[in-house]
């Protein structure tokens, strides 16, 4: 099975990133992938100051270790670094070649607005690898994932990243659409012959994910898939509440200039309103 091979976690030592890195830890083992904890302190502070509160750091990491469940107990390289903390791991992430970046949910839950410039959020908006949010207690794998797919470069990294951080997972696969607007008389037509594309959509979707599953070996029960018509925030929402996933994974399309000022706004709301953890994937 095509395993992950390196997972790098950013903590900022609270209880959020501890769930984070419970739960890396866990993939790692899994994995048997090399581990490596991050803890960027801010730059600006006086010598004194800086070594005090890097002792600190490391002492807080060396205590988080000693008590993972000792089935999670891999092999894991503790470091603290000085910087901009989003600049420090992306860095990182490039110079490891992570596999995935594992990061917990940013404070402040459910405001929306108070995501945006985050070092999560930031991370999600440059990354050019997947990055994992996590949200919840990391009780056991993943059992349950819900993919987001509009058939772009990206939902086809999420679904791959999935695959790998739950190889074995009851997996659903979720494409949401909009009629265009059309006049009375055709909107019929138009109604049949979209349900005639979703239906070859949903069988290219299904040869997708088989060849996908081969190359990764993994050995999930078959997915599901659901072409939903209808605003897609409010299809995955309301998947969600049915499916109860413990792990969403979607995509996001690559932006350049001043359009990178932002993640993508359904990925941005996913991020913020799922209670699940969301793995995203960029393009």
């Amino acid at each position: 099975m095509a395993n992950l091979q390196d997972i790098l976690v950013g903590t900022d030592l609270t209880e959020r990133s501890e769930r984070a890195m419970a739960r890396a830890a866990q993939l790692g083992r899994a994995s048997h992938a090399s581990l490596t904890v991050l803890h960027v302190a801010e730059a600006g502070l006086s010598v004194p100051v800086r070594d005090r509160r890097r002792v600190l750091a490391e002492e807080s990491l060396r205590d988080w270790y000693a008590f993972l469940p000792e089935s999670d107990r891999g092999a894991a390289s503790l470091r603290v670094e000085t910087g901009e903390p989003f600049a420090v791991l992306l860095a990182q992430a490039r110079e490891r070649d992570t596999d995935l970046i594992v990061l917990g949910q940013p404070g402040k839950k459910g405001l929306k607005e108070l995501f945006v410039g985050t070092t999560t959020e930031r991370v999600v908006r440059h990354a050019d690898r997947p990055v994992l949010v996590v949200k919840q207690p990391a009780k056991e794998p993943y059992r349950r994932v819900l993919v987001a797919t509009d058939f772009s470069e990206g939902a086809a990294r999420a679904m791959r990243s999935a695959l790998r951080v739950a190889p074995v997972a009851d997996l659903l696969l979720v494409h949401a659409w909009l009629l265009p607007p059309v006049g009375f008389a055709s909107t019929k037509a138009a109604e049949e012959e979209t349900a005639r594309e979703n239906e070859l959509l949903a069988q290219r979707l299904s040869r997708q994910v088989q060849d996908t599953m081969i190359e990764l070996g993994s050995q999930p029960s078959a997915p599901r898939i659901q072409m939903a018509m209808g605003n897609p925030f409010f299809v995955l929402r309301d998947a969600i509440a049915s499916f109860k996933p413990d792990l969403l994974a979607m995509g996001t399309h690559a932006r350049s200039g001043i359009a990178i000022a932002m993640v993508g706004s359904l990925a941005r709301e996913m991020l913020v309103e799922a209670p699940c953890d969301v793995l995203v994937a960029r393009a």
